[in-house]
């Protein structure tokens, strides 16, 4: 490796490092994966109802 690859690894380490995790993103993901799981349901429970109103 290059003395230059070696520092840009470092940095990009050193930014890793330091990014802050807050406590309302994880509440934030999982209304965010219920909305989605919510809209998928429906979703579906609309297309059966609607195959089997066919039928």
């Amino acid at each position: 490796m290059k003395g230059t690859e070696v520092n840009t690894h470092q940095e990009v380490q050193d930014e890793n490092v330091n990014v802050p995790v807050d406590a309302t993103s994880k509440i934030g993901t999982w209304i965010s994966v219920g909305v989605v799981g919510a809209v998928i349901l429906a979703t579906y429970f609309v297309l059966f109802g609607l195959y089997m109103a066919r039928v």
